[in-house]
């Protein structure tokens, strides 16, 4: 009897943590939220870094744009740099700018963070 009950136990965990692993709320890319035009906005938005990756990997904003991008570290110590926007933030913190020249732009740690350091990369569209 215990065996059945414990089998059912595992099977119930199981299930709910396989179903709360599929159900991220997350995204591959932030996009801006601004009326379409001029791109007079402010974008605020946030990127989560953890060994050897950067989420959400593409930042959509429009030409024009102010804006705020936040960096949190999840796991590691980490950097981002837009180097044709000046920005390059170490660990934590916030960096403000206006998206003034269409096109993408590179981004990447700009802390040594290990072996996977090269591959921690991502882009800025401004469309």
């Amino acid at each position: 009897m215990n065996k059945v009950f414990s089998l059912i136990a595992v099977a119930a965990l199981s299930a709910t943590v396989l179903s709360a692993c599929g159900s991220s709320d997350s995204k591959d890319t932030a996009t801006d939220n601004s009326a379409s035009g001029s791109g007079s906005g402010t974008q605020e938005i946030t990127v989560n870094a953890k060994s050897f990756e950067f989420t959400p990997k593409e930042i959509k904003v429009k030409k024009g744009d102010k804006v705020k991008l936040t960096l949190k570290n999840t796991e590691g110590a980490h950097g981002l740099a837009i180097p044709d926007f000046n920005v390059d933030l170490k660990k934590d913190g916030t960096a403000e700018f206006t998206a003034d020249k269409a096109g993408t732009y590179d981004f990447n740690c700009s802390v040594m963070c290990g072996a996977g350091h090269e591959n921690m990369v991502g882009q800025l569209i401004v469309e």
